[in-house]
């Protein structure tokens, strides 16, 4: 068994925490951030390939006591660094400080990477490059006061980062937490889910491969444990065939609508990779002007929230605007707004249920959940 640290979006941890447990039979306990648990290399290929809400997978190399820098480059080069990282390999250092005595965060990194550098060096007198972009091990080392904790990043680029995206929208929602929100609301997976502020279309993507059980990086071919000594590539695929084969299609219907046409024209390119143009559909038309077939269902929106001079009262307007289209034309519906302006929120003018605190990067947000079904909002 191995321990493995898996990160999430801030406020998502124990939809994390539920999402693994239905993976692996280890317990798994919570942390700020993620969770942690321990398992064997079969739920390590898993959990990459198929988790929605998780971000990095890490796992544990060993950890130790420190009390200064000096310590903790004696720690390291304590390690057997020469069997794990390959002298024509590349290698990055991250780290993330918590502790008194450890606050310089820059020379606490160099003295980290001084020290798997001269451990490699001296058992084979050749060294490994230094690669922050795109290296072929990524180490992770947590202090927290006076423990550190080694850790190599198995995922690599982040898990986010599913495949399907052909062009990057500038303020496209991270799909780990597009996910997580979706897994928040009352969905059923079978009501209809419309998102009429959809820009490249994140929620709706995310929702049909969570009602269809496709796996969120089925089109993506990079891990860091590929470039492992243990990777198993015959127990790679199996678990890459397993999940494959619980791939599930219905008639769930997934509408999503924006004014802006390039937006529309991204989100299209993306559900085209996953062949789910028939599944999903996109236009591009006013939010006001989108009117459900269906008595009953789920708005998943996240409207724009931005702090330029001059957004103000236009972004005011738009969200009590907002309100008003879900009171007047979405009754018997479950409507969601994800924004990260706490203040816009007061002007949709509906009363909410519940709002959840969830963290958009480092910017403090809220899920508002707003019912639309008993005539009293």
């Amino acid at each position: 068994m191995y321990k493995f640290y898996l990160t999430c979006p801030r406020g998502l941890e124990d939809v994390l925490q539920k999402e693994i447990n239905s993976y692996i039979t280890q317990s798994t306990h919570i942390d700020h951030g993620g969770i942690h648990f321990k398992g064997t290399l079969e739920d390590m290929y898993r959990i990459n390939y198929k988790t929605r809400v998780g971000m990095n997978l890490h796992m544990e190399l060993f950890d130790g006591t420190i009390s200064n820098y000096n310590d903790i480059y004696k720690t390291i080069y304590r390690f057997k660094w020469d069997e794990i990282i390959n002298t024509n390999s590349t290698f990055a250092v991250r780290t993330k400080i918590n502790s008194t005595i450890i606050q310089k965060q820059n020379f606490c990194t160099m003295r980290i990477k001084d020290g798997i550098v001269d451990k490699i060096r001296k058992k084979t007198n050749k060294r490994p490059s230094i690669d922050k972009r795109n290296p072929d091990f990524y180490v992770f080392v947590y202090i927290k006061n006076k423990k550190m904790k080694v850790f190599l990043n198995s995922s690599g680029w982040p898990l986010f980062m599913r495949g399907y995206r052909t062009k990057i929208h500038k303020a496209a929602l991270n799909e780990s937490l597009a996910s997580g929100i979706l897994m928040l609301t009352d969905w059923n997976k079978k009501e209809p889910l419309y998102d009429f502020m959809c820009g490249s279309g994140t929620f709706l993507i995310e929702g049909a491969m969570l009602a269809f059980n496709i796996p969120p990086r089925i089109l993506r071919e990079y891990y860091a444990f590929k470039k492992w000594e243990n990777f198993d590539e015959s127990l790679w695929n199996k678990v890459i065939k397993e999940e494959n084969n619980k791939i599930n299609y219905s008639d769930v219907k997934i509408y999503g609508s924006d004014f802006l046409s390039n937006n529309i024209k991204i989100a299209n390119d993306s559900i085209k990779k996953l062949n789910l143009n028939k599944y999903i559909n996109f236009k591009i038309s006013d939010f006001k002007k989108i009117i459900p077939c269906e008595n009953k269902g789920i708005v998943v929106t996240n409207p724009p929230y931005g702090y330029r001079i001059g957004d103000t009262e236009r972004l005011q307007i738009l969200y009590k605007n907002l309100g008003d289209h879900l009171k007047t034309n979405f009754q018997g519906f479950s409507g969601y707004i994800f924004t990260g302006n706490l203040e816009l929120l007061k002007h949709v003018g509906l009363r909410t249920k519940k709002k959840i605190i969830l963290k958009n990067g480092m910017i403090d947000s809220r899920l508002a959940y707003y019912p639309l079904k008993s005539g009293k909002f």
